[in-house]
């Protein structure tokens, strides 16, 4: 078994901690790890530190490698894969699948477990022991990982579960992010899971269900390893969710429950730290319900606010009330519209 680690995302609900240059899988948020290094650690738990493999970007390749070698100096560096241009999922995946083939000679009878770099879990044990389930009685099927759905959270897609199959559960149908009353609607019914974009299965299976329902990336898989890196950026920008399990009629659910997050706001790293960030110098006065995380170790101070989060780097601060986290994004389109250097990280500056 292998594991791929995605890690091409730029986390723009997560500004100004989350930048262009450094985005949020980086970052050390609830430990005194990165996202991106917790979640190598827990495939270490799983798996040889050989058959972990990541997926980046040319900017995030230093960066990668960096973070990993600060735990393993002997992890190599061409189990860093680097896809030309960042074009979400599926065709990640497929550029996975052709180098594990092409360039590392991995059988196509071997399962891959794809998951992203930058998610939070609470129970280490109770998840690997769901992904090992899966890694024995996946088979032919594509496998994910549904977590149990607890509140009507309108930030998550969601699968509709189907009939039971020993561990796992067929997938019915897949649902966009909804409103909140179809949230609750999905809740009281007991039959959804959120989404959690882990998916696992073998090449093979990867290589039939591609050449059914996305068959450009099918035909781009096509030939050595050169060829299709120079065709790469002619794919269009697709997740795997769309490209191919939606459509397929073989993706299986195993339904876990060891307190998740895709850590995709700030009210979900509030809900995680338990308030105020461990590190963070935090006076209140008659405050409550304030989130408070600073960049730069600064002493920050409230009086009589309630429902507030304040984030502090050294060259920005971010103050919106609880509830609006998804609208952090909006704040990054105008930077990008404005041009302004806030977009990235000025790192003389950060360390000045």
């Amino acid at each position: 078994m292998y594991s791929v680690i995605l890690c091409g995302g730029s986390g723009t609900r997560l500004w100004p901690l989350s930048r262009k240059n450094y985005p949020k899988q980086f970052l050390k948020l609830y430990s005194e790890r990165s996202l991106l290094q917790e979640t190598y650690l827990r495939m270490r738990k799983l798996m040889p530190m050989e058959r972990i493999y990541f997926m980046t970007n040319q900017d995030g390749y230093p960066l990668v490698l960096e973070q990993i070698h600060e735990i393993d100096r002997d992890y190599e560096a061409s189990q860093v894969i680097i896809e030309p241009k960042s074009l979400n999922t599926a065709p990640a995946m497929a550029c996975a699948v052709k180098y594990l083939v092409a360039e590392k000679k991995v059988s196509e009878s071997e399962s891959v477990l794809f998951l992203p770099s930058d998610h939070y879990i609470g129970n280490v044990e109770s998840y690997l022991s769901t992904l090992r389930t899966a890694f024995e009685s996946v088979g032919d099927s594509i496998g994910t990982i549904g977590i149990r759905a607890l509140a009507p959270e309108t930030g998550y897609g969601y699968i509709r579960k189907g009939e039971a199959d020993g561990p796992f559960f067929r997938a019915l149908q897949f649902c966009e992010k909804p409103e909140k009353s179809v949230a609750e609607g999905y809740i009281e019914s007991g039959e959804y899971v959120w989404n959690s974009g882990m998916y696992l299965l073998q090449i093979e299976t990867f290589l039939r269900e591609v050449a059914m329902y996305a068959p450009d990336i099918a035909v781009s898989l096509e030939g050595s390893w050169s060829r299709f890196i120079e065709g790469f950026n002619a794919l269009s920008s697709i997740s795997f969710d769309y490209a191919v399990s939606e459509k397929s009629d073989r993706v299986i659910i195993y339904e876990g429950d060891f307190g998740w997050s895709d850590i995709g706001s700030f009210d979900s790293l509030a809900e995680i730290s338990g308030g105020t960030s461990a590190e963070t110098r935090h006076i209140g006065i008659d405050s409550e319900r304030v989130f408070v995380h600073s960049a730069s170790d600064r002493l920050i101070a409230t009086i009589g606010i309630e429902d507030i989060a304040i984030v502090e780097t050294a060259d920005s601060i971010l103050v919106y009330r609880r509830g609006r986290a998804e609208e952090v994004k909006k704040i990054v389109e105008k930077l990008k519209e404005s041009g302004a250097k806030e977009i990235e990280y000025d790192f003389d500056e950060e360390k000045g």
